[in-house]
This record gives structure tokens, C-alpha cells and sequence, in this order.
């Protein structure tokens, strides 16, 4: 349809029903849905007059359990968040994809894809185009532009079908996702470019190929992300936790399970007002643990092979969701996770590592986390034992997570929010620097104690003081459960609530936003304004994953 009849259909009864199946029925949810898809037609009417556009979605994610551990194949709790990027869009007559964005401040994204498509690097894998000279020159000094995003995705559509001519787009994006909040503002602008390209060219893909075609979007941009914002946001539904082990390179999306979210419970979503982009200057702190994680996870298995266990059963012990405690004592003369963890180093150079063990894919993954960046700013010492440790009982709290809510059990949910956080915090309730031990003694007590390791926090420090400040606001008001969600560094925080507390966490939260130690503690100029203060938190509502709007 044209904007013009879309406008006209969107408060008919059929239209509203249609809706509601992507929205559900909160009224309040449903008339800041129609409020966005209205910004985003009058921008397409005034852009694209009569032309018939087709219009795709795709929401924010939230993250209750397993985080950063989607690079490793551990387990996460998925869901998706009501606020969204949309597009209304046109097929173009040739290659080119052209974006105008309807807020004001934006540039607009004009794009030809074909001097890129038509290099020899294009036809290497993904990684090696990356690392390829004309992706270098055609992304440097870009960091964090929007259009980058959409940039990426027609490449990696293109790539996925090498043999076609695909058609660009000419379309309009609006988006309610506040940007640099951990609630994948960037993934879902991937997500909805990917999809958009695919209608324009009659073409689809499955779940997991559209995650890894968004994943890989977001790649050229300089990101070094994983495949969780993507998943939740293809894979979400309404109400529902997706619970899942992706393992990346062999990703099969079969086996997520689906739980509803306990009756009388909600989940508050807290921006902190505070901002990071993963492709920009934080992007050392992102991806060092990551990183870290790929040589830890190939360190212990070196260690675990010295010890003569089963070379078949270690290959089958490759991801988080593999290197379970259950799994390592059914095997023949395995030590305890504990002791295990205590043969790795608590942090080691690169130069070490190459004298100490046979890492033959080393330098390959420092290429693909570090390549894009300038010699001078790449890492060369990372501790290895304390986020090996979190990425293992991370993933055990992350499997665990869904059994909880199914049992209705609240108390232990919240608390394996609450201790995920723990390994992620910077900052003590005081102001203290946090300190996350994982020396021998402290595994030694661990294990002498019978801790199980979903209750050992590990050491990923991957938070923020202004988050820490609005986690111990919420448990300290009666949240059942809080933490970071997402990469971390700045963002948003969830809270796990019950539903006759909300109100109350909320005002207390608030009050802490508004303290005025909030502002410096965030990095802010200013104080919150009263209008910031009452969109800070949200209770939230997942609705269903990406997908085309439908028309008549």
C-alpha cells in the first residue's frame, strides 16, 4: 500500500487485531506501536509520495540469564522488548540502497554496493572480506554511523546469494530503541535491513541463516558481537523466554525452548542514560574477554588431555553448554571443575601463551577480534581463569534459569540474575572498586564448601559504577533479581520483580536516577530532565520477533 492508505488503515478494527497478534493487547504497548509506524509513513509519504511500500519490524532483545557467553555456545534467556526499528521500504531499480532516517540529525544512507561486491575479496569468506583493504578503506573513520548498518546487511544478503543481481531498497527508518542501551538498537537495525533486502528480492532465509546474515552486518561495522541480540530478536515471541544454546559456525535454532513468564511477575527495564558502541572506543573492553574465552576454552582442553582423558569425549566438550560440571565427572579421571580451573593461569601475555601451549588458531582469533584495530591499541596480556570461570557458570545459571521460572520458583531466578551481575560488577554499593578473587584459595574454598558453580560469580567486569549504583537500587527496594543486560559498559539494567512491587521498585529507582550523585557517577552533563525520569523504566512486554508488517 501507499503510506497514505497504510495511515488510513492503521486504527481500523482489522488492522488493530492484526496488531495485537505482533503486539499484544496492552493498550499502552499498541498505541506507542502505532505511534511509531505513523512517524514512519508521514516521513515515507513526503519521501516517496504514491509508491506502494512493503513495511518489516524488528524489536529490542533483553537478556535475563547467559551473558556474553553467546560466542561459546552458551546458554541464554531471551526475550524481546517492545520498542523497535521499522522500516517502510520500496525495491530499487538497481543495486542501491537508499535510507532516509525520519528523525532529524540524520544523514542519509546512500549505498552501492557494487564496487565491493565486485572486488576478488568478496568472493573469500566473510572474516577475510572484512580484513580485505576496500572494506578497511570504505569504513575508516565511521565507527558508529548508522548507516554502516545498513551498509553491511546488503553486502551480506549479497553474499549469501552470490549466483543473483540482488535489487537495493529505497525506504524510511524510524526507531523508538534508544541508541547505545544494550537493548541491540544496532542488531535490530541489522535485522530489519536484512529482512527488507530479502522482500525486495523475493528471496528468504531460515532462523539461523537470518541470524548469522545480521550477525555478519554487524561485523562490517567493526563490532565483534555474537549471535544472542540476533536470535532473540528472529526467534522472540509474545510473553516468552527463549531458552537456547547456539553454538556459532553450526548454529541449529531446533532445540530453543519456549517458557512463559511466571503470572504476576514483570521484568523493569532501567536505562542508565549512559552510552557505548561496541564498533567505536569501547570496543577493547568488549571484545578482550572474548577473545580471552577462545583461548581459555582451547588452554583447558590441553589440560584436560594431559590428564588422558578421551580424545573423543573432549571433542564433543567444544561450547559452555558442553563444559557442564555434570559432564566432566562422568568422565573417567576428570578432576572437579574447581581444580581444573586451577591449571589455567589467572591472566597471561600472548607472547606467553605461544611458549606454554600448541594454539594453533591463535593468531586467527586475535585477527578476527582485534584485526580492525590499529596496532598500537591492540591488547597483548588477558586474564584467562576468572572469565573462564564466569562463562562456565554463566551458562550453568543460564541453564538452570528456565527450570526456575518453571517451577515458579522466584527467589532462585532472581538470584542467578543477581550473581551473573556479581561477576560483571565494578563497584561495591559503597563505591569500592569490586574485586572478583579467583585465586587458588578461593576455588579451594569453593570446593570445600560444595558450592555448585552457578552460585561462584567468575570474573568478567564487564559493568559500569552507574550500573552497579542502579542494581543494588533495585534489590535494595525488592527486586527479586537484578542486573546488566547485554554487553554491558553502559546501558540498560533489568530488574525481576513481582508485579504488585513494580511500582514501588520504580519510584525507588527513579529517585536514584534523579539523587543527585547520579549525573557525574553516569558521565552526564546534566541531571536527568523530569520527561527523561518517566521514559527511564519500563516494565517490559515481549512481543513477537522481526517480521513484515502485513498489508492487504
Amino acid at each position: 500500500m501507499t503510506a497514505g492508505e497504510w495511515l488510513s488503515a492503521l486504527h481500523a478494527p482489522d488492522a488493530v487485531r492484526s496488531l495485537s497478534k505482533v503486539y499484544g493487547d496492552d493498550a499502552a504497548v499498541l498505541d506507542g506501536r502505532i505511534a511509531l509506524l505513523r512517524r514512519v509513513l508521514d516521513a515515507t509519504s513526503a519521501q516517496l509520495r504514491d509508491t506502494p511500500v512493503g513495511i518489516v519490524r524488528a524489536p529490542g532483545r533483553i537478556n535475563l540469564r547467559g551473558m556474553h557467553v553467546d560466542t561459546h555456545g552458551g546458554y541464554l534467556n531471551l526475550m524481546t522488548h517492545q520498542r523497535e526499528v521499522v522500516i517502510a521500504f520500496t525495491p530499487a531499480n538497481d543495486a542501491t540502497v537508499t535510507l532516509w532516517h525520519a528523525e532529524d540529525g540524520y544523514t542519509t544512507c546512500r549505498f552501492d554496493p557494487t564496487p565491493l561486491v565486485d572486488t576478488a575479496a568478496f568472493r573469500r569468506t566473510w572474516p577475510n572480506f572484512l580484513e580485505s583493504d576496500p572494506v578497511r578503506e570504505a569504513t575508516a573513520g565511521r565507527q558508529g554511523d548508522w548507516s554502516l548498518y545498513a551498509e553491511g546487511a546488503a553486502l551480506s544478503i549479497q553474499h549469501r546469494f552470490p549466483r543473483e543481481s540482488l535489487k537495493g531498497l529505497r525506504g524510511v527508518i524510524a526507531s523508538d530503541l534508544p541508541q547505545g542501551a544494550a537493548l541491540s538498537s544496532s542488531a535490530a537495525l541489522c535485522v530489519a535491513c536484512c529482512l527488507a533486502l530479502l522482500h525486495c528480492n523475493g528471496l528468504h532465509l531460515p532462523p539461523e541463516a537470518l541470524i548469522e546474515a545480521a550477525q555478519d552486518a554487524e561485523w562490517y561495522t567493526g563490532s565483534r558481537c555474537g549471535i544472542a541480540d540476533q536470535a532473540a530478536i528472529i526467534l522472540g515471541g509474545r510473553n516468552e523466554v527463549v531458552n537456547a544454546a547456539l553454538q556459532p559456525g553450526a548454529l541449529d535454532t531446533s532445540a530453543a525452548r519456549r517458557i512463559p513468564m511466571p503470572e504476576g511477575t514483570c521484568i523493569l527495564v532501567i536505562n542508565s542514560h549512559t552510552t557505548r558502541s561496541i564498533s567505536g572506543p569501547q570496543q577493547v573492553a568488549y571484545t578482550r574477554n572474548r577473545f580471552a574465552y577462545s583461548m581459555a576454552v582451547a588452554i583447558l582442553h590441553q589440560e584436560l588431555a594431559r590428564l588422558g582423558l578421551p580424545a573423543a569425549a573432549l571433542d564433543r566438550m567444544r561450547s559452555f553448554a558442553a563444559l557442564t560440571p555434570e559432564r566432566l565427572a562422568a568422565l573417567p579421571g576428570a578432576p572437579s571443575i574447581y581444580t581444573l580451573l586451577k591449571s589455567l593461569p589467572e591472566s597471561m601475555t600472548i607472547e606467553a601463551m605461544r611458549l606454554r601451549y600448541e594454539l594453533p588458531t591463535l593468531d586467527m582469533h586475535y585477527r578476527t577480534w582485534f584485526g580492525s584495530l590499529p596496532e598500537d591499541a591492540r591488547p597483548r596480556e588477558f586474564a584467562l581463569r576468572g572469565p573462564l570461570l564466569f562463562g562456565l557458570a554463566e551458562s550453568e545459571r543460564a541453564r538452570l534459569f528456565p527450570d526456575f521460572l518453571r517451577k515458579g520458583d522466584l527467589v532462585a531466578a532472581g538470584r542467578a540474575m543477581t550473581i551473573g551481575h556479581e561477576g560483571d560488577r565494578v563497584a561495591n554499593p559503597g563505591g569500592s572498586p569490586a574485586s572478583h578473587p579467583v585465586h587458588d584459595a578461593q576455588l579451594d574454598e569453593w570446593e570445600s564448601e560444595g558450592i555448585p558453580l552457578w552460585q561462584c560469580p567468575g570474573a568478567y567486569g564487564a559493568s559500569s559504577p552507574a550500573l552497579d549504583a542502579l542494581v543494588d537500587a533495585a534489590l535494595e527496594a525488592g527486586a527479586l533479581g537484578a542486573c546488566l543486560t547485554g554487553a554491558g559498559i553502559a546501558g540498560t539494567v533489568i530488574a525481576l520483580c513481582e508485579a504488585h512491587d513494580a511500582g514501588s521498585i520504580t519510584k525507588a529507582l527513579r529517585n536514584r536516577l534523579a539523587a543527585a550523585d547520579y549525573a557525574p557517577l553516569a558521565g552526564l552533563d546534566a541531571p536527568l530532565t523530569p520527561a527523561q525520569l518517566d521514559a527511564a523504566i519500563l516494565i517490559n512486554h515481549a512481543t513477537a520477533g522481526a517480521c513484515e508488517i502485513g498489508g492487504r
